[in-house]
């Protein structure tokens, strides 16, 4: 989805240091670590002054083009989370829980192992990309202006929104129709039982997958509307303060426990499940949670030096840690919250509580907190880990975020005709597992194929990516070096 890469103000203090050493006596960096008390972690905080001294000994000097930075690691991680939704979206075909109207289709062969990878995955993975658009919006008014950035948006996320979902909502639709009739119909409960029909049910008004391109168009243009009309009515502190409440909260040691609170409001209602929003009228609690950690990220645009915060192993592998273990908790507050029987932790906390069960309130409000929580530390985490790992020009990496927008458009009827195709083939008892690996496998095979041959250079390359760039698939799988993409820099 390419947005400017490049920034300003990131805080390399080992390059500080290292030009201060010609005017004065020389800096000894002590090569012992810090010793830092678990206590001082959690909750992790850019800000934390425990991450930021941590991250003294784990920097490596930012790359530069022209006058600004570029974000390499951000870039991969909103990639990631983008191709992410492939491994969703073919595992859901195999999960053990019934079918629902989101996803109606259910192989012969399934396993609670994808419905727990779906629920994983789904707790985090959107919250992480909203908060990145944030960023990168923000990024770009800053760079561009205002009006900029509203066409730079449109071009770049309503245009294709608008040239795109008229031919993959049919083909989407018609291979759930043909999946679908490949079950047998008592297996079904009578749910979705027409496998065909007119042509109209083939244009259902939903924005399927693309619900997210839908969301930041929404949100992108209140951005400009906010931005445009206080800029005339409002003096520049008072337009100013919801930002900078955001800004300290990320600065302060335990912020992530008060920015969890606005979450945690919107999703009391669901046990803390984000809900996938795909009709034009936005679902109320998805949008207001995406519309919250989009602004989040506006917010750390103004913060970036803080990125350099997330830069140590340590507070990492603990938000990663946090991240799994507010999972399994919070799937038991869920499961209960829709219907299941109370699981052993929650009996305890109602013993420990005095009480017979707890009010179905109380058992929202609680799977809210967790998956707020859980949201938070996967967003520190997974930035840290792509901060220490990818922030830098690797050919691969970045051949991989210039396509993953175009694979992630059209995976989706892949990912459902596939395992249509697959239904009576027998591959034994673990039968899912090679067929989750066989979907996912063709799918990105296609869709990264598809983008070389006939996207990447092409009037369809110009508008997700923001010109055409020279065909380098081959380049890119030996890691050499990108025909002219070490200046890239799309928008």
């Amino acid at each position: 989805m390419g947005q400017e890469r490049e920034g300003a103000g990131g805080c390399n203090r080992l390059g500080d240091l290292k030009g201060r050493q010609g005017s004065g006596p020389p800096v000894r960096l002590s090569t012992s670590l810090p010793i830092v008390e678990p206590r001082h972690l959690w909750p992790v905080t850019p800000g934390h002054p425990a991450a930021l001294k941590w991250s003294r000994f784990t920097m490596s000097p930012p790359e530069k083009s022209g006058d600004h930075l570029r974000f390499h690691a951000l870039d991969g991680l909103r990639a990631m989370m983008m191709l992410l939704g492939l491994v969703l979206h073919a595992a859901c075909n195999y999960q053990d829980s019934p079918p629902t109207e989101a996803w109606s289709f259910r192989a012969t062969e399934t396993s609670s192992f994808f419905t727990l990878l779906v629920l994983f995955i789904h707790a985090w993975r959107m919250p992480i990309f909203m908060l990145l658009a944030g960023f990168f919006s923000a990024l770009l008014v800053d760079r561009r202006g205002q009006h900029s950035f509203l066409g730079n948006r449109m071009s770049r996320l309503a245009l294709p929104l608008i040239l795109f979902l008229p031919v993959i909502l049919p083909l989407t639709t018609s291979g759930f129709a043909f999946s679908v009739s490949q079950m047998p119909v008592e297996g079904l409960g009578g749910f979705f039982q027409k496998s065909g029909g007119s042509w109209t049910d083939l244009f259902p008004p939903i924005t399927i997958h693309m619900w997210f391109i839908y969301y930041l168009v929404l949100y992108c243009s209140l951005a400009y509307l906010w931005i445009h009309g206080s800029t005339l009515l409002l003096p520049q502190r008072i337009r100013d303060l919801p930002r900078r409440c955001i800004e300290i909260l990320m600065r302060w040691p335990g912020g992530t426990l008060l920015l969890s609170i606005p979450l945690i409001w919107t999703l009391k209602g669901t046990a803390g499940l984000l809900s996938t929003g795909i009709g034009f009228i936005p679902e109320s609690s998805s949008f207001f949670s995406y519309g919250f950690l989009y602004f989040c990220g506006w917010a750390l645009w103004n913060q970036r030096q803080l990125l350099e915060g997330l830069r140590n192993w340590p507070a990492t592998l603990l938000s990663l840690g946090l991240t799994i273990i507010l999972f399994l908790p919070w799937l038991e507050f869920f499961l209960h919250a829709v219907g299941l029987p109370a699981g052993a932790l929650i009996q305890s906390l109602e013993t420990l509580a005095g009480v017979e069960q707890f009010e179905p309130s109380t058992i929202q409000w609680i799977g809210a907190t967790l998956s707020a929580l859980m949201m938070w530390n996967a967003i520190w985490g997974f930035t840290g880990l792509l901060l220490l790992t990818t922030d830098r020009n690797i050919p691969l990496i970045r051949y991989i975020v210039d396509g993953s927008y175009w694979v992630y458009l059209v995976h989706l009827p892949f990912c459902i005709w596939i395992p249509g195709l697959l239904f009576d083939l027998d591959l034994g008892a673990a039968g899912a597992l090679w067929k989750f690996f066989i979907t996912l496998l063709a799918t990105t095979i296609i869709g990264f194929v598809s983008y070389e041959w006939c996207v990447r250079n092409s009037p369809i390359g110009e508008i997700l990516n923001g010109r055409r760039w020279p065909r380098a698939l081959g380049r890119a799988l030996r890691n050499r070096p990108l025909v002219e993409v070490e200046n890239h820099s799309s928008g």
